[in-house]
């Protein structure tokens, strides 16, 4: 009769057999997960791992048919792991938000919306009017205002007509110095100002005092040219030879032809001083008179021929002269000369 022992607690080494089991075991799940993580490589996250049926326990049924289960997705692809932000409130839209998130982004990106990206075209700037400055320049308006031009001189009204019209061309400090004299270059420069588009009918004459590059030879040989002025005895302009009123008289009686309509002895008879008038330009003196271009200050009926001619006084006689020619409107005035109606 055999005793028979109790089973040890020992465990006894596994077999050769066994080992084999376990490898095989092994191999075939790690077949498994490399053909479930070839076909998706992004299953390799840990909260998207599915097992076949065999290692999955089968789907619970919800007992309660108000409970709804999501369906199970048509492709082999499940949809990215997203965390949910709170909705803001909602707001009109003022343009692009950024840039288009992507369709599929990676899995377990936890995705963020950027914050919101400028315009690219800003939009324009408002401007608040500035407060006016109480010692602000303020843009003129209307004709130009010379410092030493009151509105009640005399020739006001013919210096703003032809500062206006470029005739005088030379002041820019604010001044005009009406009394100033005026040269013989100067009254050239006025004339071709203001007859620029008569045609010549002398030939230039080559002054020896008038030098070709000088800045007032093309004036020159225009009055010249055009009948207004002439030279002196050898061959002399004398530019900057101060012009007496009897020359810019005669100069432009000369340019606009002016002839007498009667006896120039009759005519000047309205002058006190006509004695003082050269022989010379009797005519020329007499042939302004009737066509209204003399113009004397303060006294109408003194001349004073031979009296250096002022800024003032030639602007006068040349609006005069321009008037006659039909270019600006005649200007009453009280000292513009009006020749007495004398019987033939």
């Amino acid at each position: 009769m055999s005793s028979s022992q109790p089973p040890s607690g020992e465990r006894n080494p596994l077999g050769l057999d066994e080992l084999i089991a376990i490898l095989v075991a092994f191999g075939t799940m790690g077949a498994i997960l490399f053909w479930v993580t070839g076909k998706n490589p992004d299953r390799l996250n840990a909260r998207n791992w599915q097992f076949p049926a065999v290692f999955s326990q089968p789907a619970v049924t919800p007992a309660s048919p108000g409970i709804l289960t999501p369906e199970s997705p048509s492709s082999d692809l499940r949809s990215p792991a997203k965390t949910l932000l709170p909705s803001e409130p909602d707001a009109a839209p003022v343009g692009p938000l950024g840039p288009v998130l992507p369709e599929n982004p990676p899995v377990g990106v936890i995705v963020v919306p950027p914050k919101p990206i400028a315009r690219s075209t800003p939009a324009p700037a408002i401007t608040k009017p500035k407060a006016d400055k109480p010692n602000a320049d303020k843009p003129k308006v209307g004709p130009v205002r010379f410092s030493d031009v009151p509105e009640k001189y005399w020739a006001r009204p013919f210096i703003v007509a032809l500062v206006d019209r470029k005739i005088f061309a030379e002041s820019t400090d604010s001044k005009f110095r009406p009394d100033e004299p005026m040269t013989r270059a100067e009254l050239a420069r006025l004339i071709q100002r203001m007859s620029d588009d008569k045609e010549p009918i002398r030939k230039p004459i080559d002054f020896k005092d008038v030098k070709d590059k000088s800045p007032v030879a093309p004036a020159i040989d225009h009055t010249v040219k055009t009948g207004y002025l002439k030279g002196y005895p050898n061959n002399e302009f004398r530019p900057e030879k101060q012009i007496p009123r009897v020359e810019v008289i005669a100069a432009l009686a000369s340019g606009l032809s002016l002839k007498p309509s009667t006896k120039a002895t009759k005519t000047l008879q309205l002058y006190t001083d006509r004695a003082k008038v050269p022989k010379w330009a009797v005519n020329k003196v007499a042939s302004a008179t009737e066509a209204g271009i003399v113009v004397n200050h303060p006294k109408r009926t003194l001349l004073q021929p031979n009296r250096t001619a002022t800024r003032a006084e030639v602007a006068a006689m040349v609006y005069q002269a321009m008037a006659k020619k039909g270019q600006v409107p005649a200007k009453s005035s009280e000292y513009v000369v009006k020749p007495l109606k004398l019987p033939k």
